[in-house]
């Protein structure tokens, strides 16, 4: 199989050229006994940042920016990592222990991570003592690190030499006991590796282990661990390249190509030194041929069970009725209504489950509500009682169908919705984004809002049909997402609906429907109130408190008798008069 090409824009591949020219920089200065200070300097600073956005939001998606953040960092300290002492690797490795120890990280942070371990402690054999603490306090402190502290030992037993025999008796003496626990993942490693490290005189042992993988329930997962690149074939001495660090490693942990730097923008644009601690290529191209492995395609939403094919590498890098609203179960995307339940009209869905701020949730009902959306999706229901979100939303919430989907499950409602036949256009500026001017709309269509600040999470990307963006030509680079929403709600209205709400002011069918609409909501929310409203009105009629067209729309406007907007005032006397017999028919009953 041919090594992978690397695809990218034109954009992405200026940035690569300087970041190339950068990383021939650092290695030049690490060929210099002069710069050996300045060298450690800049390894302070790359782990003070790293610390540093970490502490700020631990948790993070791939392809995001702190994602993209970290590999970064970790790419380059692994090239520094050669002119480094023992007493500097010691501050790295207690770096990565606490990083790996504390937070869940993406496939392409954890390899590096793991990677630059391995090699501290073999490079400098009297730290490697101290990784056997690090097993208690991953016991006690996060169980789930143990994975990667099994594999730093195994990938460090493979390349040392066979008098070490010492450190092989501890290693199988750590991993052991979590060849019988209960965590199924660590197990799972324990005894994979533990395997591995076996010899002749641990034959019994082995045999046992042999047994316990023969288990049907573990076979495929003993499968994909083995199959990994990282098990299989990746060596942390061999394998110590630029090629691996910026194509191979990047694309083998499926993070974005726009991550990727080619060895032949280092050949023609780093300047790279002759002499250099990291080689440009590897020896062998085994590790082009490897694919991505299956569990972080679909940890990364690449992979769909009920798919046919399987993406490797994703480029996209964040009226009135009676209304009712449906919650979706963490456990199943039915729908229950308390008034009715009903199948979507095949209209525009906006999902603003993201969104944080209750004013731009409230506008954006509104906007939903004016513009005829056929549902409104939010993160909790609570949020319609909220003053906040009522000031913008001025009742809309009573007229249009409002879902309940939490952030985490925005995956699988995702999925389920375009499993119906809707396609997904997520409102994001991204590298392979197109402009709202070109974007046409199919008719099941469903607008994906992002967060006012972190917009579309990366893990939500690849499930997008299209990403568009609003064109802009100020400095600010971002509209407000009420703003953003309003503007394409209007462009989907415009293309699907525009031609069918033109209205004919002299309608009198017309004028009859609207009022007797509003008399059947006003039902709802209390025959009383509404006669008060109606007695109060035909006395402002009456007394012709309200003379003029404007007042008398800000009047009916305000108390919600009047949903058209009319410019003519021939039709608004029409509406008044129609009013008027209602209202004295309602003053009767009082």
């Amino acid at each position: 199989m041919a090594p992978q090409k690397c695809n990218v824009s034109s954009n992405s591949h200026v940035d690569n050229e300087v970041r190339a020219v950068g990383f021939g920089l650092l290695l030049d200065m690490t060929c210099s006994l002069t710069c050996h200070q300045m060298v450690v300097q800049i390894v302070e600073r790359l782990v003070e940042k790293d610390k540093t956005a970490s502490a700020r939001r631990s948790r993070y998606f791939g392809d995001s920016y702190l994602h993209r953040l970290k590999h970064r960092v970790l790419q380059s300290v692994l090239i520094l990592e050669p002119s480094l002492t023992v007493d500097e690797c010691t501050k790295l490795k207690t770096w990565l222990c606490d990083s790996l120890l504390g937070d869940s990280h993406q496939p392409s942070v954890r390899y590096q991570q793991e990677w630059l371990l391995v090699r501290i402690l073999h490079h400098h054999p009297q730290l490697r003592s101290t990784i056997w603490d690090v097993f208690s306090k991953a016991a006690e402190k996060r169980v789930g690190s143990l994975c990667s502290f099994i594999s730093v030992v195994y990938q460090l037993v493979r390349i040392l030499s066979h008098d070490q025999e010492s450190f092989l008796d501890k290693s199988l003496q750590e991993i052991l006991p979590w060849t019988m626990g209960q965590n199924f993942n660590i197990r799972l490693y324990a005894q994979v590796k533990g395997y591995n490290q076996l010899i002749e005189k641990y034959k019994v042992v082995q045999t046992s282990l042999d047994v316990s993988l023969q288990q049907s329930n573990a076979l495929k997962n003993v499968a994909k661990l083995t199959e990994d690149f990282y098990f299989s074939v990746f060596h942390p001495v061999q394998h110590f390249s630029l090629q691996t660090i910026f194509t191979d490693l990047p694309r083998l942990a499926n993070i974005t190509n726009e991550e990727w730097i080619p060895l032949s923008i280092f050949k023609s644009k780093a300047h790279l030194p002759s002499l250099m601690a990291v080689p440009l290529e590897n020896k062998d191209q085994t590790l082009s041929q490897f694919k991505t492995p299956a569990w972080i395609l679909k940890s990364s939403g690449g992979l769909d069970e009920e798919e046919d094919c399987i993406k490797t590498v994703h480029d996209n890098v964040q009226k009135k009725i009676i209304p009712w609203r449906s919650m979706v179960s963490e456990y199943n995307m039915s729908q229950s209504t308390s008034r009715a339940n009903r199948a979507l009209s095949e209209g525009l869905v906006v999902v603003a489950s993201l969104i944080d701020k209750l004013p731009n949730l409230g506008g954006l009902s509104r906007t939903c509500e004016v513009f005829g959306v056929d549902e409104y999706v939010i993160g909790s229901l609570k949020y319609i009682e909220d003053k906040q979100f009522q000031s913008l939303s001025v009742t809309a919430e009573k007229w249009i169908n409002i879902l309940e989907v939490k952030p985490h499950l925005l995956p699988e409602y995702l999925k389920n919705m375009k499993r119906n036949g809707y396609k997904v256009v997520g409102a994001e500026q991204t590298s392979n984004s197109v402009s709202l001017v070109n974007m046409v709309f199919p008719v099941k269509s469903i607008l994906l809002l992002g967060n006012e600040k972190g917009g579309i999470p990366a893990n939500l990307l690849p499930l997008l049909d299209v990403c568009v963006e609003v064109p802009q030509h100020g400095v600010v680079r971002s509209l407000n997402v009420h703003v953003t929403g309003a503007i394409f709600i209007w462009e989907y209205f415009k293309q699907h609906k525009l031609s069918s709400c033109t209205r004919t002011h002299d309608s009198h069918e017309l004028v009859h429907r609207r009022a007797a609409y509003r008399s059947e909501a006003s039902v709802n929310v209390g025959r009383v109130q509404y006669r008060l409203l109606a007695r109060e009105a035909s006395g402002y009629y009456r007394d012709e408190l309200y003379p003029n067209l404007s007042a008398a729309m800000v009047f009916f406007r305000r108390h919600e008798l009047l949903l058209l907007s009319w410019k003519e005032e021939v039709a608004v006397r029409q509406v008044l008069e129609e009013m008027k017999v209602l209202f004295e028919q309602n003053q009767k009953d009082v």
